[in-house]
Formats: structure tokens, C-alpha cells, sequence
């Protein structure tokens, strides 16, 4: 089937060759690998210090680029001769380059050893991760093509020193954060504008507005149970069948835990009686809420992983001048003791390409980023970010003591009930901007605040079924799955 998909996407690899060059590959004249990271959050710092420490254990140089137009030249490079030996990214449709042979494939590196432990590759690698990293290669057979990058975690960051200082209680319960947010927003700012109190929530609806999903999910989750979710990542309908798999996305039904979930969002941060966000938050640019929790006038912000890297990086702060902690998403169900993390950024991938002259190199270096000192080092440069690999023999207790934004992260990755909604379905590889969560990537949390009404719980539900079930048969045969 998979020779039968690739026909349309070959068909764009060939325009898309002939509108831009992949270029030569650059004479190397020693074993130097080149790497090609996309520049997110996580800084530079993380990588120039494990390319140090591995050439220092194995005397083999490593190159770094980080590049945020990655994505928009990765598939010229997997095509000819990449420049490149490994690339780190999100959004990598590595099933569909590995398909086309473009990538090397990794088995070997999954049984091996890996210095230090006792354990293979596959045994490092966090829950998830092996169902998520095969796939069907050229050769009509599966094999291990990629490596998941980090496990993440996202969610509600919080002002410790505020927090302690006006005796508020992190919440543990959705009721509770409800309550929090009427003491913060009714609690004056010391020394501020006549009138002015804090604001709860710190947040972007222009730049970064998905940042609420990392509560919703969780609380999805929760209502929903793994199983129904599990169910729902399958697409099929109601009789096993992928014609009316549109039905996963019914409000009333398979998809009502969702909705649920968006409402108590929506009448926290959309309809709240209380100012919980900052002035125009739905319209407000990332520097701008980023500078409003910073400053102390707000006490939370919706972020992931990357949160105290990019804040202080945004902010041109060495130290916020106070400690910051991700407080575990406050439960859906009042009675609940499990907290639930999305496991942000599960997705991503490190890919080594077919044309990769030092393709065992490559994996060894992709071997050596999953022993306990790279580990650490990820960690701590990261300010936070852990990769995707078993923390449990990570000694991290000098970070954690020093740092107490890097403590609450292992907190959270290790007393909370991890999740990932990433899918191998070929509804979701073949339709990767179409289907859910939000389907065709329109989030509504933006629109709730400028428009309550047009963009209550009712109205975006049976928008997001009608969509699934005017686009179906496209998505059907995008798939290879029409009649």
C-alpha cells in the first residue's frame, strides 16, 4: 500500500527538486559528523557541550548547525547528497522519506548496548517511543527509522517566591485553580498602580495560544480514559469501519470528553467572571506575556519544557530573580489523586539520512546521546528539557537542588501518569495538518476570548464534526484507504 501512497508525494519531491537545488555535498577530508538542529527552545548551549564530551570519549569531531528554516529544506537534503549526517527536529514526515528509502535504517542501534548500563538502546528509551519509531521501508519491510528526541512535559508555570509570599496553595484540582485564580486577580500589587492586581495568567493568543492545550489534554485524558482515546486514534466508526470514521469526532459521544475539556478552559480564561488573563492576552504577542510573568504582575503561564530557557533568553535575564516551578496539571475530577502530563513534543525526531557517509557514526553518536552523562548534560544546559530516554539511573539530585524549575520537570516525568497522542495511523501520517486533536490545526482559544459566544463549547464541537464529515473521503483517500 505504501508504493501506492508515495505515487502524489514523489510527484511534489520532483517539483520541489526542480524548483531548488539540494546542492553538493561538501568535501570532508576526516570522520567530522555534521548535525542539523532545529532551533527551538532548548538553546545552543546543550549541544555544543555533549559535542565536547563525546569527542572527548571518542575523538571524533562533531559540527552543529542550528537552523529554524530546517523543515523547509530537509526533504532536498534526504533526496541528493545530504550535507548533513543527523537531523533533530520537530514535524519530520520521516514515515514518508523512509518509505522512499531516504533514510538509514536503525535496528542495530536499537539492540545495542549502551556504555555505562546494562541495557540495550530500545531498553533506554521512555514508554512509547519503539511503536513510534518504525515504520515501513522502501523495502516493503519494517524496520526502526527514527529516534524520539525528548519526552516533554507542559503545563502551568508558576511564581514560587510570589506564591510563598501571599500564602496561595498550588492547586491540585481544577476546582482549586478556579478558586486561585479569584484570590490572585482580587490580590493588589504591592507598589503598583492605584487599583492594580495581579493577573493569574500570563499567556499569547497571537504567538503561542496552543500553549493551553498542555491542560486540556491532560484533562481530556483524564475524562476520557486511555482506552476511549486509544479508540479515537484508530479513526474507524462505530462499526469497526474507516468509511465513517468521521464519527470519532462527534460531540455527543466519542468526542465529548474533549469538548468538556475545552469548556473548562473556556470558562476559566474565556468567560471567567474574574480578569484572569492579562490585558488582551488573546491578542497579545509571546515577548509581551513572557515580560508580564517575568515582571511579577502575573503568577502563571501556560508554556512547555522550554519555559525557562526561552523566558530568560526573551526577558535578557540571567536570573528571573525568583524561583519558577511546572505545577502537575490540576485534576479534572475533584476526587482524583493521578495527575496526567502530555507528553509535549513526543513527536520529534533525530534521523540519520541514507546518504549519511558516516552512518555508524551517526548512530553512535545517537547511541552515546542515551548514556546517563549526556543525559545529564541535556538536562542541565536545557534548563529543563529531559530527552527521551529513562531518567531513573540519572543522577540529577545536584540539578534539582540547585534548580527548582529543573526539580518540578522530573516531578512531573516521574510521578505523573505520562501520555503521548502521537499515531501511526495512516489517517494521521497522510492527513498531518487535517486531523485532532484541532482538526486542520485551528485552535479556538484565541477566538473564544475576542468572541465568546460565536466559540462556546456547543459551537466549536459541532464545527469540528461537521468539518470531520465534509472532509472525510478526502482524508479517506489521502490515506489510501477509499474503496
Amino acid at each position: 500500500m505504501k508504493k501506492v501512497l508515495m505515487l502524489s508525494f514523489i510527484a511534489m519531491c520532483s517539483l520541489t527538486a526542480s524548483l531548488a537545488s539540494c546542492g553538493g555535498r561538501p568535501e570532508r577530508t576526516s570522520t567530522t559528523l555534521e548535525l542539523c538542529i532545529y532551533d527551538g527552545g532548548y538553546g545552543k548551549e546543550w549541544v555544543k557541550a555533549v559535542c565536547e564530551d563525546y569527542e572527548a570519549k571518542t575523538g571524533i569531531h562533531v559540527n552543529y548547525t542550528m537552523d529554524m528554516s530546517l523543515l523547509d529544506r530537509i526533504q532536498n537534503q534526504l533526496s541528493g547528497e545530504s550535507q548533513y549526517d543527523i537531523f533533530m527536529s520537530h514535524d519530520i514526515n520521516w514515515q514518508t522519506y523512509a518509505a522512499q528509502g531516504w533514510l538509514a535504517p536503525l535496528d542495530d542501534l536499537y539492540e545495542r548496548v549502551i556504555d555505562g548500563t546494562n541495557q540495550t538502546f530500545a531498553s533506554r528509551l521512555v514508554d512509547g517511543t519503539l511503536e513510534n519509531s518504525k515504520t515501513e521501508g522502501e523495502d516493503g519491510t519494517e524496520h526502526y527509522y527514527k529516534v524520539c528526541y525528548t519526552q516533554g512535559a507542559g503545563g502551568l508555570v508558576y511564581n514560587v517566591d510570589l506564591f510563598e509570599k501571599n500564602n496561595w496553595k498550588v492547586p491540585e484540582t481544577y476546582d482549586e485553580l478556579v478558586e486561585l485564580c479569584k484570590t490572585i486577580s482580587s490580590t493588589p500589587i504591592p507598589g503598583g498602580d492605584r487599583g492594580a492586581t495581579y493577573s493569574p495568567f500570563a499567556w499569547s493568543g497571537s504567538d503561542r495560544q496552543y500553549y493551553w492545550d498542555y491542560l486540556v489534554f491532560p484533562w481530556w485524558y483524564e475524562l476520557a480514559g486511555a482506552d476511549k482515546i486509544n479508540t479515537i486514534l484508530e479513526y474507524k466508526g462505530p462499526d469497526g469501519k474507516y468509511s465513517d470514521g468521521y464519527e470519532m469526532y462527534n460531540p455527543d459521544t466519542y468526542y465529548k470528553e474533549f469538548i468538556q475539556a475545552y469548556e473548562m478552559w473556556y470558562d476559566l480564561v474565556a468567560v471567567s467572571e474574574n480578569n484572569n488573563s492579562i490585558d488582551n492576552a488573546y491578542s497579545t504577542n509571546l515577548v509581551t506575556a513572557q515580560s508580564a510573568f517575568a515582571n511579577q504582575t502575573a503568577a502563571m503561564i501556560p508554556y512547555g519544557q522550554w519555559a525557562q530557557f526561552e523566558i530568560k533568553n526573551s526577558t535578557h535575564k540571567e536570573d528571573l530573580g525568583f524561583d519558577i516551578e511546572m505545577m502537575k496539571t490540576p485534576t479534572a475530577n475533584p476526587n482524583s489523586t493521578t495527575h496526567y502530563n502530555y507528553l509535549v513534543g513526543f513527536g520529534d525526531s533525530m534521523i540519520i539520512p541514507a546518504s549519511s557517509p558516516y552512518i555508524e557514526e551517526a548512530k553512535d553518536f545517537l547511541a552515546y546521546l542515551a548514556t546517563y552523562d549526556a543525559c545529564k548534560i541535556f538536562v542541565e544546559k536545557s534548563e529543563g528539557a529531559f530527552l527521551a530516554f529513562d531518567y531513573s539511573d540519572v543522577d540529577l539530585s545536584d540539578l534539582a537542588e540547585s534548580d527548582s524549575y529543573i526539580y518540578s520537570m522530573s516531578k512531573i516525568l516521574t510521578e505523573c501518569e505520562n501520555f503521548n497522542l502521537v499515531s501511526q495511523n495512516p489517517i494521521t501520517i497522510w492527513n498531518t495538518n487535517a486531523v485532532m486533536p484541532w482538526i486542520e490545526n485551528k485552535y479556538y482559544y484565541q477566538n473564544a476570548c475576542s468572541d465568546p459566544t460565536a466559540n462556546s463549547p456547543e459551537n466549536v464541537g459541532e464545527a469540528m464534526y461537521t468539518t470531520a464529515r465534509q472532509g472525510w473521503s478526502g482524508w479517506l483517500m489521502n490515506a489510501g484507504l477509499s474503496d
